[in-house]
């Protein structure tokens, strides 16, 4: 069980109505986590989904086995992890505690269940990942429009660059 105080501290969770940090804390294990913990590896079945109440976490995957690429640096306040909500989900990256961390489980099969059971539950905590998304495809967006402004020699190899522009 967690605390409801700490669950508020999630940015995914801010909107949320009082009685569904009830039904989160009830479900919920907070865990504390070592630098260089290893929490998701590549190719293993997604089944926990996280959020960070302290520390960093870096998303990466392996360019080649000397190169690594570091997709996100999750922060305190962020979640990982949300492929556990959808059946069958493989982890495609990596994700490693980069300092001390206090992290907030939730088992994805329970919370399949309590989707089922409490679509209020399932409405806000799938809203709220989705516009967390959508908030990281207009970021990554607007990183190649900025990439192309700086080399416009690039632009002449794109065929379809007007699904490249952000749609708000």
């Amino acid at each position: 069980m967690v605390k409801i105080e700490d669950l508020k501290r999630i940015n995914l969770l801010k909107d949320f109505p009082d009685h569904l940090f009830e039904i989160l804390a009830k479900e919920a294990q907070l865990s504390i986590f070592g630098t260089d913990t290893q929490l998701i590896s590549v190719n293993e079945d997604m089944d926990t989904f996280y959020m960070l109440i302290m520390g960093q976490v870096a998303i990466k995957i392996e360019l080649t086995p000397e190169i690594d690429v570091i997709l996100d640096n999750i922060q305190s306040g962020s979640f990982f992890g949300s492929s556990a909500l959808i059946e069958g989900s493989i982890a495609t990256y990596t994700a490693i505690c980069q300092e001390p961390s206090e992290v907030i489980t939730l088992s994805g099969e329970r919370m399949k269940q309590l989707f089922k059971e409490n679509h209020e539950l399932a409405y806000h905590m799938m809203f709220g990942i989705a516009k967390q998304y959508k908030k990281y495809l207009d970021t990554r967006a607007l990183m190649i429009m900025k990439t192309l402004d700086e080399h416009p020699e690039l632009k002449e190899d794109i065929n379809d660059i007007e699904n490249l522009t952000l749609v708000i």
